[in-house]
């Protein structure tokens, strides 16, 4: 024990220098292996990248420069706030019966929710998923579903058409999922760069097709994706922000029409998608995970509802909240302000719990199913007041 001490005493600046380096190797290695994947240079590719108007200095750019500045009172709040953000009871969902997907009509629109982003639609004869994640961690370090399970076991997806990919964020592209469905996937669809991640988990280059805001994408003469702007970011690691695109998507058949926006702070964008590709008969709508310090990336409930307005929606459904404790709200604050807002403005929302199959025109599931699950006594902040939302 002496010698052990003296050897402290005696070394003490070589041993801070050792444990700094040892911290400083760490960060290194954490960062290279959760950091995206890149192409190599020289790339076809990156071709196509560096020739993107929203490419600039290495980067991906918004529109109008982003207010993303985390305040000392948001880690206080984070770590002392008092708000439920995560459910006291098992929340209510289905597990998911694929069959109730299928159709024997020609001309349908049925659609579920696994949880969060991840939708699977089947659309006049096509299964399309949309950021499928279908684990119950997102991220080594990042928040475990409210519900702990997941409605549906992904080694069943038989035969998809198409995967859209919003962006790469834990949340939205998901190691174990995309390994586990690519085989059944005839087409992934990513924004710009994200195709050297879905490379990297063994998904053949043939099946990737990366577009850039306003490409379409024709997967035969009746389906048509077109890939539309969004205001957001990217990163998976420490030192890759912005390496890759964000991006929203419209889904096209001859019958149907409807809007997926990944995720996305609220901006002009939206009436301009509406203008151009509207109206939409359903349009799945970010709304959660808001916060005045991060306005302008994820919208609040209230902008939600100002941005299905403007993309002339007939139904909108409120996804990206429910599963997980990504922000400093109350986990049913989502639904409580964006039905209040909806009431308001005219809007028809559809509110299925995750699992339940939602039929347009038929079977449209409007309930508060979430409402036994809210608290009866909440303590009144002014955390997350009421943005002014103003339409373009």
């Amino acid at each position: 024990m002496n010698i052990r001490l003296n050897i402290l005493q005696r070394r003490p600046g070589k041993i801070i220098i050792a444990l700094i380096l040892i911290f400083t190797g760490s960060i290194f290695t954490i960062n290279t292996v959760l950091s995206a994947a890149q192409y190599d240079q020289g790339d076809n590719p990156l071709n196509k990248i560096q020739a993107s108007p929203q490419y600039k200095d290495g980067k991906f750019t918004n529109p109008k420069p982003l207010n993303m500045n985390p305040s000392f009172g948001m880690i206080k709040k984070y770590l002392f706030g008092k708000e439920q953000r995560s459910p006291e009871e098992i929340l209510p969902q289905n597990e998911i019966d694929l069959s109730q997907l299928e159709s024997a009509d020609t001309s349908y629109l049925k659609v579920t929710n696994a949880g969060h982003s991840s939708l699977l639609i089947h659309m006049d004869g096509y299964r399309i998923l949309t950021d499928p994640v279908y684990e119950a961690k997102i991220s080594p370090m990042g928040p475990t579903r409210f519900n702990k399970e997941i409605p549906l076991d992904p080694t069943e997806l038989k035969n998809i058409d198409v995967v859209v990919i919003s962006h790469n964020h834990y949340d939205h592209l998901n190691k174990y999922s995309i390994k586990i469905i690519h085989p059944e996937v005839s087409q992934f669809l990513v924004p710009l760069g994200v195709g050297a991640q879905l490379e990297k988990w063994g998904v053949p280059r043939e099946k990737i097709t990366e577009l850039d805001w306003w490409d379409s994408y024709n997967f035969d003469e009746k389906l048509t994706i077109t890939s539309t702007p969004s205001q957001h970011f990217s990163g998976r690691g420490l030192s890759d922000r912005n390496e890759t695109l964000w991006t929203s998507y419209v889904i096209a058949t001859l019958d149907h029409n409807i809007y997926f926006s990944g995720d996305s702070g609220y901006f002009d964008g939206f009436k301009t998608i509406g203008e151009k590709y509207g109206p939409f008969d359903i349009a799945f709508m970010e709304c959660g995970a808001y916060n005045l310090e991060w306005a302008d990336v994820h919208m609040f409930p209230e902008e939600t509802v100002q941005a299905s307005l403007d993309l002339k929606a007939h139904y909108v459904w409120p996804i990206h909240w429910g599963a997980f404790n990504l922000a400093l709200h109350d986990w049913f604050d989502p639904m409580k302000r964006v039905t209040k807002a909806a009431e308001a403005n005219g809007v028809r929302l559809l509110t299925p719990i995750f699992g339940q199959v939602v039929e347009y025109p038929g079977r449209m599931q409007t309930g508060k199913w979430w409402a036994p699950y809210v608290p009866d006594v909440t303590e009144v902040t002014d955390t997350n007041p009421v943005p002014q939302v103003e339409a373009p």
